[in-house]
This record gives C-alpha cells, sequence and structure tokens, in this order.
C-alpha cells in the first residue's frame, strides 16, 4: 500500500445561536517562574480573578517568506524527509481565489566518475524522472486532470542558500516531456513497469536528445559531467516542473525527497551476451536542492478587501490559510497597561464562521491546526516562548467541534499564559500575536475563516480569557 491521502474537510458546519464550551488547559506562571496545575489558587474574586473581556483587536495581513528549499539561519529545509512539495492550480476558490505551485528538483548519479554497465554496444531505451505522490488538497469530487510540464533548470540555487515560496526558477524553455494526471484517482493509480507495480507517481518520459547528452558526457571522461557530483550540477542544475495556471481546482504533493531518474538500457555484456540494466539517478539531501514556487492570487474574492488590513478597530472576519497565505494580526493595545498580577492561565481562543454556510469549506477543508507566533510592530515573527516551556500539544491550536442544539461549531485555542505573562511584567507595547495555519509539510493546503473582533455576533468574537492572581502588597 501507499501512503497517499486526500485532504478533505473533517467538520460540517452551521452558523446560527452559538454557545461557549470552555476546555480548561492549566498552565501556571509566576513572574517567570512555571508552577504545576493544581498549584493555581480558586477563583474567588478576592485574590484571584477570572477576565475574558480584555480588548483585542484582530487584522488580516498576508504572511510570506515561507522556507520552501535551501537553508535558513540553522533550518536546512531541503534536506528534511517530511517536507512534501505542492504541484497544481486552484483557479477558483470563491473565498481565496488562486494558487498556483511549481517545482525545482535535483538529482545525482550514485556515485562520483559514475559509468553506467561494463559491455558494449550500448543502447538508451527510455530515461523517466519518477516522483512519488503522496497527498491532494482541493475539488477531488469533479474532474482534476491537469497538465504538468518539465523544464530544464539553468539557475543556479544552492542548498546552503534559502529560497523562498515566491523565489522563481530560471529555466530552459524548451519543452522536455508533458503528462495528464487525474488527481482525483492518483491516490489509487499504480503504474506497472516491467511487470511490478509500482507506488502512485508522478513519471515523466525525457526526450532522446536527453539520453544523447548522457551518452556524450560519458564519452567525455573526466572532463565531462560524471566526473564528480559538482560537475555534474554545473552540467544539469536540475528539472522544474510547472503547472498550467488556468486549469485545476487542485493541489498534489509530491514527495520530492525521493524523485528518481530511471535510464532503462540494453546492452552486450561481458559474457558477450544481450542484458538489460537500470541505473537511478537520485535525489541526495546531502548535495541536492529542492524547493516550491507559490503564488496566491486573490483578485476579485472577498479576501481582496482584507488583504494588510490597517483598521485601526480591527475587522469583523479573519481569513486564515496554510503558509504562505493570509494570516491574522492580534493585538492587545491596553494589557501593557494593566497592573503587575500573576498570570495562572490565559486562553486565546477563536471561532470558524462563513459566507456562504460552508458549502465552500466542504470542498477545500478546515484548517486542521493553527500555529501562533510572537510579532512586533515591524513585522519581526518569533516563536512564542510557551511552545519551548509548555510544548506544543498544551499550547495546542487544534480545531476542535462539539454540538449545541445540533449546532456544530468550530473553535480554535492557545494557551499563551507564559508570553501573556511576559508581557505584562515588561509592558511591551510592541507584542502582538500573529496566527494562521500550520502546513506540516504540506505548504498552501487548506484554509479557514474566523471572526473578528469586530463581528456582529457577539458570541464568536474572539477571545482572551485570563485567569490571574493580584499581587499582595
Amino acid at each position: 500500500m501507499n501512503n497517499s491521502q486526500t485532504f478533505s474537510s473533517p467538520f460540517l458546519h452551521k452558523l446560527g445561536v452559538l454557545s461557549l464550551i470552555t476546555i480548561v488547559f492549566f498552565s501556571a506562571c509566576r513572574e517567570n517562574t512555571i508552577l504545576p496545575s493544581d498549584l493555581i489558587p480558586p477563583i474567588d474574586n478576592i485574590n484571584t480573578f477570572s477576565q475574558d473581556t480584555f480588548t483585542i483587536i484582530t487584522n488580516n495581513v498576508y504572511q510570506d517568506s515561507i522556507l520552501t528549499g535551501g537553508k535558513r539561519n540553522s533550518t536546512q529545509i531541503s534536506s528534511s524527509p517530511n517536507l512534501f512539495h505542492a504541484l497544481g492550480t486552484i483557479t477558483n476558490d470563491p473565498i481565496f481565489g488562486k494558487t498556483h505551485a511549481n517545482i525545482h528538483v535535483e538529482v545525482l548519479p550514485p556515485v562520483p566518475n559514475f559509468s553506467f554497465k561494463s559491455g558494449t554496444n550500448r543502447v538508451i531505451d527510455s530515461v523517466v524522472l519518477s516522483i512519488p505522490y503522496r497527498a491532494t488538497y482541493g475539488d477531488t469530487i469533479n474532474n482534476s486532470t491537469q497538465t504538468f510540464k518539465l523544464f530544464r533548470s539553468i539557475g543556479t540555487f544552492s542548498k546552503d542558500s534559502a529560497q523562498f515560496e515566491f523565489t522563481k526558477d530560471t529555466i530552459d524553455n524548451t519543452l522536455m516531456s508533458q503528462v495528464a494526471v487525474n488527481l482525483k484517482t492518483m491516490k489509487t493509480d499504480s503504474p506497472l513497469v516491467s511487470g511490478v507495480k509500482l507506488i502512485p507517481q508522478i513519471r515523466f518520459v525525457l526526450p532522446a536528445w536527453f539520453s544523447d547528452s548522457l551518452e556524450a558526457q560519458m564519452t567525455l571522461g573526466t572532463n565531462g559531467a560524471f566526473a564528480d557530483f559538482s560537475k555534474y550540477l554545473a552540467w544539469w542544475k536540475g528539472f522544474y516542473i510547472q503547472a498550467d495556471s488556468t486549469n485545476g481546482n487542485t493541489i498534489g504533493f509530491f514527495d520530492t525527497y525521493r524523485t528518481k531518474l530511471n535510464i532503462y538500457y540494453r546492452y552486450i555484456n561481458t559474457s558477450a551476451q544481450p542484458d538489460t540494466a537500470v541505473d537511478v539517478f537520485a535525489f541526495d539531501p546531502n548535495i541536492c536542492n529542492r524547493f516550491n514556487t507559490i503564488t496566491r492570487n486573490y483578485t476579485g474574492k472577498i479576501v481582496q478587501n482584507f488583504i494588510n488590513s490597517t483598521a485601526p478597530a480591527g475587522d469583523s472576519v479573519l481569513f486564515l490559510q496554510n503558509e504562505p497565505g493570509m494570516s491574522a494580526l492580534i493585538s492587545m493595545p491596553y494589557l501593557p497597561s494593566f497592573e503587575n498580577v500573576i498570570v495562572n492561565k490565559a486562553e486565546l481562543i477563536f471561532y470558524a464562521v462563513s459566507y456562504n454556510n460552508f458549502t465552500d469549506t466542504l470542498m477545500y477543508g478546515i484548517i486542521p491546526r493553527l500555529q501562533i507566533f510572537q510579532t512586533d510592530t515591524i513585522g519581526v515573527d518569533n516563536v512564542i516562548p510557551d511552545y519551548n516551556v509548555f510544548g506544543s500539544n498544551i499550547v495546542d491550536g487544534k480545531a476542535t467541534q462539539y454540538s449545541i442544539n445540533g449546532i456544530t461549531l468550530t473553535q480554535y485555542k492557545f494557551a499563551v499564559t507564559y508570553s501573556i505573562q511576559r508581557l505584562i511584567s515588561e509592558k511591551n507595547t510592541n507584542f502582538r500575536f500573529k496566527i494562521m495555519g500550520l502546513n506540516n509539510g504540506y505548504p498552501a493546503a487548506y484554509r479557514v475563516i474566523l471572526a473578528g473582533n469586530k463581528s456582529s455576533n457577539p458570541l464568536v468574537k474572539p477571545q482572551l480569557k485570563i485567569i490571574y492572581t493580584k499581587i499582595i502588597k
């Protein structure tokens, strides 16, 4: 079996008269000291208080600069086996518009100074570039056939530099190969090669001139591309896979870490007998690079009116995507002036809403887990310390659903005790939160609409709930 999956909506939603159920995570903090949850004092409104009316302001903001390849600081993303690259196009998400994703990937011979099997009269039958399929996101109900084209990359992209979703490949415009792929059925489409059933994958048959080029480089010996890895990458800098930008409502995810260039050939072996062989050039995480180019286009869609909102009073709705894409900025303008207290527990809570009764969500799915950053007034993002102090399971951010009087409600909750304690203690007027989808190795999948602080429905407005103890002076 294969490890493929299809992204679809895990939740059905209805927006009506909503009630609030609070799930409590107890994470205690006294200044910079973390206390066990059983030491949190009970709420008595004398010394310990609970308050969920702190003013928060929410605005939409576009979040770019997601690392899709290479290296940034100490993060070598290109060598992560759990990063899968997006390929395909969603042309008309009714709320979030268009998404287009292309791939750059490199391969190397199995060893330096590579040579084909010993023998004579070698004839290359075919060369096939194959990349395993991993998952599908988008419209898998209707026909999802898209055409993917293969080109030669001519730009140099070091694995030790950073490539982001906006990094564009430089290519030779000569089309090498193209294939029509039905992403709706691909997870069950296992190709048969030489009688062997392979895992679902995308396969490009390369042209004869590429085989001739391989032979020519082999003939050059130590002066050719096969002499060592650096010479090979100087000769063949990689492949660029381009999705049709005008067709489709689905994105496929492919395991570029396991990219293979399969060279099938016939020859006369050293026993003077006809023989066949296959040599495999592959992505080498120690030397090769790979990255994703992803573009979002919100033209003519509702989101366009909310991009990088600067409304002082906040927005009524928040449009969130997995990176890259829309995120939400959360400001707490009065909290830095709040009296010094011991924050026993602090939670941020958000609720999913819809423009069209969630019919689009049934097709495109809802973000299963959000992530939260800390940022500032000039847009410098950092991981909140709560992740290191409490762990991601306590910080949470997962979508949860529950039913009240037949109404299904989706809620996202973050435990941010440590961050709120520091904000109050340090009187940090530059502190902001930012939230968006956690891609978990699948960039550009999923989206959700949340109620903002200017929502007309008070039951779904974002909440900052704090349990705190006053310091006796």
